[in-house]
């Protein structure tokens, strides 16, 4: 296991805490086994697929990477993953906004370096696929409301 896929599953792991902890106090105090085993898996299958979805959206639009970029990239989308899935499991869609804003900010000298095509187009294809993630595994975990 890489540094980056244990901090992804620690920032996971302090989600699913910060998840729970301002659940309404019904689903809390009936919070069950499966319910957790659940939102514990879902984290882990999506940060083990976004990589395959955005390297065929990435090769889908022909963008070029060198080796240090896809590294840079893969480790930011891992922590970009369990931020949305996050957020969208708690209903915090503005936060979302911001979480979208504040990479691209930060990112911006990236994105007006010349390869704009590997910066967007992996930006939005990891945005929508966690996205997307989300909102259907909050439809499926019992007593979390989606409300979009």
């Amino acid at each position: 296991m890489n540094r980056w896929t244990a901090a992804s599953l620690v920032l996971a792991g302090v989600s699913i805490a910060l998840l729970i902890a301002s659940a309404p106090a019904t689903v809390t105090s009936d919070v069950e086994l499966e319910w957790i085993g659940t939102v514990l898996g879902g984290y882990g299958l999506l940060v083990a697929t976004s990589g395959y979805v955005v390297d065929g959206t990435l090769r889908f639009a022909g963008a070029e990477v060198s080796g240090e970029e896809a590294d840079t990239g893969r480790a930011v989308g891992k922590v970009e993953n369990v931020l949305i899935l996050t957020l969208t499991l708690l209903s915090a869609y503005t936060a979302l906004g911001l979480v979208f804003t504040a990479k691209s900010i930060v990112r911006w000298q990236d994105i007006t370096s010349g390869n704009t095509t590997y910066y967007l187009t992996g930006s939005v294809a990891n945005v929508t696929y966690s996205l997307v993630y989300g909102v259907v595994m909050a439809a499926l975990i019992p007593g979390l409301s989606v409300s979009l």
